[in-house]
């Protein structure tokens, strides 16, 4: 069984062309959604939502224009349990600063903080540890 939706946040074109391609030579995913920031993501979301869709996972950086990681996360956690209950959220980034590390740690409906690059193994040890496949 493949999982539905995956959603790449990130406002790096490069980034996203490896992720999308990396993410869908593995076959995982039905739809992988691309947004460049937390606005576009959240945009995502209410139009899967209006076709009785909801994601399965979200890898989200922190710095980003207009509403960076944070930011999507404090908007997110208003939505309804509804459509972030199954979804897996891992913050993606290259964010070393610790008080990015230890904010993340604030939100309970983070899953994971992850170090850029993402690899197959890594993305394969997030499948298995929070879908089982």
């Amino acid at each position: 069984m493949k999982l539905r939706h995956l959603l790449l946040v990130d406002d790096d074109p490069t980034i996203n062309f490896f992720n999308r391609y990396l993410i869908g030579k593995m076959n995982i995913f039905d739809q992988i959604h691309v947004a460049e920031n937390g606005q576009l993501a959240l945009d995502k979301i209410e139009e899967l939502q209006k076709i009785g869709e909801t994601l399965d996972m979200i890898l989200l950086d922190i710095n980003m224009p207009i509403m960076n990681g944070f930011e999507f996360l404090d908007h997110y956690e208003k939505l309804s349990d509804k459509i972030k209950s199954s979804v897996v959220v891992c913050m993606l980034t290259t964010s070393l600063a610790k008080e990015d590390l230890e904010m993340s740690k604030e939100y309970d409906l983070l899953s994971d903080y992850i170090d850029k690059p993402l690899y197959e193994a890594k993305m394969r040890e997030l499948i298995n540890k929070y879908f089982g496949k």
